[in-house]
């Protein structure tokens, strides 16, 4: 019996430990119990009377082990990923170091193109002007133009009218600096002509100046303003150089606030906005307020829209002084001097030529002494002009002239016989003198003799201007409305007495804002000669270039005798302007 107590013992140790090697043998995943006879020794899979429980191997818990195994991933990637993070964060050092160092290598080596770079949206501005109008004439005469390329038939064209773009710009503005700024401006304007092209020997072109609109330059230049940056009380100065604003045109237009409607005194009179050469520009501060305001320039003969034939060159000036010290370049008080000295737009081979009358060839001098006031609400200015050789026929008829004074002879030339001194012919030879016989122009319904003489009054090189102006604005409080005015009493040359010339200007309107770019204005504009019809003796005007029985378009001039009508008709016209400026 203990003999085979000891062999069950023995089987089922040996079937346990087979039993327990599978175990271990396999990844257990859930806990293997089984059951004893503590009497026997015997194992069971079940529970039973006298079987305790026996437990196999190590119970492995699957949530226990996955929690354990993700606890060690976790760990690892934390490890893992705490050493990438230092690494990053010294190569992000590095890398900061690196990129101080070449930052303060550029800013050591090239600081204008950092600048450049950083600023490049305020290096360029982009602007526009715009002029327009309808005008329409009640009585049209010969006079100067309104605006700058606005021309009118004269006497006999009643009731005219048209539609008109008088300025059209594009100013391009450049700013590589602080201290300097480019500008260019092109220029549309209307064109006038009617000459034909011949080139070489048999081929002709005809012209395509039939009215259309033009291109062309009517600002190009470069401005300093960094010339006084060491003088507080001049800080702000320019220096200017190309195709650019003299010293007076375009301050006085400011200061009248209307050149969209009418041109200023002196730019009326023949004076340009604009011409090529060098100016400075600047005022005089003290506690915050200018005390004098001045410009100063030369430039050629020409203006920005005539080719330079002179070997001399003019000047220019302007200085305003404000009293009792300005916060705005036109506010309060302000006294003005302007003096411009220069000479005709004439080749040197003609201009020297010795002659009694220098005509167009003379010296040209301009003067202008103003007072004005300006407040916030309204403006006023009264102006006294003085000036030599500074308005001759070309400038009387820049809007509208006699067609004899371009070239086209008007009337019905006399052909036969003797007139105003005289001996009339056909343009031919005579068999019996040998003599050519030119036509004699007629003096009546013509404009011939009278535009020989108007010539020679204005043309003659010794001829003296006096004028007075006067010109202001008032704006309606809280409302858009300006009203606005001009008169201007000239005398062409006052060494001629009662000179048929003498003319006043004219013009009253009020102009509606709509809002900051944009204006619109309904005015009067009035060109009156005020003497009474007059005839002017030949012996009269010979002292001043008039040549009795001289040829002009190919007609004889009267030599003796008086002649008629020199005092031409008015100019009376309603305007509707635009301006868009931007």
């Amino acid at each position: 019996m203990k003999l085979r107590r000891a062999l069950d013992i023995t089987l089922s140790i040996a079937f346990f430990l087979s039993l327990l090697g599978q175990v271990a043998a396999q990844d257990i995943t859930a806990a293997t119990r089984l059951w004893v006879d503590t009497r026997t020794g015997q194992v069971f899979v079940r529970p039973g009377k006298g079987r305790v429980p026996l437990a196999l191997g190590n119970i492995v818990d699957s949530q226990a082990t996955e929690q354990n195994i993700e606890k060690k991933v976790e760990a690892k990637v934390a490890a893992n990923t705490n050493s990438q993070i230092n690494a990053q964060r010294q190569t992000s050092a590095q890398l900061e170091q690196e990129n101080a160092a070449l930052a303060e290598q550029i800013n050591a080596m090239q600081p204008a193109w950092q600048s450049y770079v950083g600023n490049f949206q305020d290096k360029f501005r982009l602007g526009a002007v715009l002029f327009a109008d309808y005008r329409f004439y009640t009585n049209t005469g010969f006079q100067p133009q309104e605006q700058e390329n606005l021309t009118n038939p004269g006497p006999g064209n009643n009731k005219y009218n048209s539609f008109d773009i008088t300025r059209a710009y594009l100013n391009f503005f450049f700013f590589p600096t602080d201290e300097w700024a480019a500008r260019i401006t092109p220029d549309v304007y209307k064109t006038i002509g009617s000459s034909n092209v011949k080139i070489g020997q048999t081929t002709g072109f005809a012209s395509n100046l039939d009215g259309d609109l033009g291109v062309r330059l009517k600002y190009a230049n470069l401005t300093y303003s960094g010339l006084w940056d060491r003088v507080p009380a001049l800080k702000g100065g320019t220096l200017s150089f190309g195709v650019i604003s003299n010293p007076f045109t375009e301050w006085e237009e400011n200061l009248y606030g209307f050149r969209f409607v009418n041109s200023s005194p002196w730019n009326f009179l023949g004076l340009p906005s604009a011409q090529t050469g060098v100016s400075m520009e600047g005022t005089f501060k003290h506690n915050e307020r200018a005390y004098l305001d001045y410009g100063i320039g030369g430039f050629t003969n020409a203006n920005y829209h005539t080719f330079e034939q002179s070997d001399t060159k003019q000047f220019m000036v302007r200085g305003t002084l404000f009293p009792f010290g300005a916060k705005w370049r036109y506010d309060g008080l302000g006294i003005t001097g302007f003096y411009n000295y220069g000479y005709g737009n004439t080749a040197p081979d003609t201009a020297d030529i010795p002659t009694t009358l220098k005509g167009p060839n003379a010296h040209i001098q301009r003067i202008a002494a103003l007072v004005h006031y300006t407040a916030d609400n309204w403006g006023l200015a009264g102006e006294f002009d003085s000036g030599s050789n500074a308005f001759q026929a070309s400038n009387l008829w820049s809007g509208s002239g006699p067609a004899d004074a371009f070239g086209f002879p008007t009337g019905k030339a006399i052909t036969s016989g003797t007139f105003a001194g005289n001996t009339c012919g056909n343009g031919t030879t005579t068999v019996v003198t040998g003599k050519l016989l030119l036509p004699c122009y007629p003096l009546l319904n013509t404009y011939g003799p009278q535009t020989a003489a108007w010539q020679a009054i204005l043309n003659n090189g010794q001829a003296q201007q006096e004028g007075f102006d006067f010109f202001g604005h008032f704006h309606i409080p809280r409302t858009p409305i300006t009203l606005f005015g001009m008169y201007q009493w000239f005398l062409p040359n006052t060494q001629f007495a009662d000179d048929p010339l003498d003319f006043q200007r004219w013009v009253i309107g009020a102009s509606y804002r709509y809002n900051s770019f944009l204006r619109f204005a309904i005015d009067t504009q009035n060109f009156s000669y005020y003497h009474g019809q007059q005839s002017i003796p030949v012996s009269t005007l010979k002292p001043f270039g008039y040549t009795p029985g001289g040829t002009f378009n190919n007609q004889q001039l009267p030599k003796t005798g008086s002649i008629p009508t020199m005092v031409t008709r008015d100019t009376h016209s309603i305007f509707a302007n635009v301006e868009f400026a931007y």
